[in-house]
């Protein structure tokens, strides 16, 4: 993957320099012609400044680009073609700061005009392998039932806006004008139903071993109205 920056920046010397040689090598002690070395100094993990828009995770490539040649007059034309060429794009960021001293010693070469480059480059991103599926799904959907039961206090008198609890499910559900409540989506085989009931500051708790009736009638007849 760092190759294809290599490509592209190779490409924008050529095509700024013309058949000015390129390396990727560092820059050398002597030179038969003039030569610019794209030398890939260090990869560090890029930062959220120099980090493209890309999902993936990033990092930063630093280039020194060193412009060499046995003629120092001609060295110093090229290179000014080239950093006017380097002010003038927007594809990557640049630093015109020379290199520590130390760093020609290390390649063994004489100091020359150079520049450096950054290029994030985003990495492929690598998912688990998730098991083809070799039959198709199947689903099988439960029976489901409602449940409506009327609360009724005393004297038969509908009791309105009471909390109806199914202790079993904990689902709460109040009654309505007529005194109505509905549970809907539950199982039709719970033959035993326990019901909390909460009404004008009174409960009741009330067991319901057989559904006998629908809807299901309930009394609350202790209840002080």
């Amino acid at each position: 993957m760092f190759e294809q920056t290599d490509q592209k920046l190779s490409a924008w010397l050529a095509g700024v320099l013309g058949d000015t040689k390129i390396t990727l090598e560092p820059p050398s002690l002597a030179v038969s012609a003039p030569t610019i070395s794209l030398y890939l100094l260090n990869i560090r993990r890029a930062q959220s400044s120099h980090a493209s828009k890309s999902p993936n995770p990033q990092v930063l490539l630093t280039y020194l680009v060193t412009l060499q040649a046995q003629d120092q007059s001609t060295a110093h034309a090229l290179m000014g073609t080239l950093v006017s060429a380097l002010m003038n794009q927007t594809e990557f960021e640049y630093e015109l700061e020379p290199p520590p001293i130390e760093i020609w010693q290390t390649f063994g070469a004489k100091p020359a005009p150079t520049f450096i480059i950054k290029m994030p480059v985003s990495l492929p991103q690598k998912y688990p392998q998730v098991p083809k599926i070799k039959q198709p799904p199947s689903v099988r959907l439960g029976s489901v039932a409602s449940l409506t039961g009327q609360l009724l206090g005393p004297g038969d008198v509908p009791l309105v806006n009471a909390q109806i609890e199914l202790t079993s499910l904990q689902r709460v559900e109040r009654t309505d004008q007529a005194g109505y409540f509905t549970f809907s989506g539950i199982e039709p085989d719970t033959q035993k139903r326990e019901f909390h009931i909460r009404a004008k500051q009174q409960e009741l708790l009330v067991n319901i071993t057989t559904l006998s009736q629908e809807p299901l009638v309930i009394h609350f007849d202790q209840l002080e109205i």
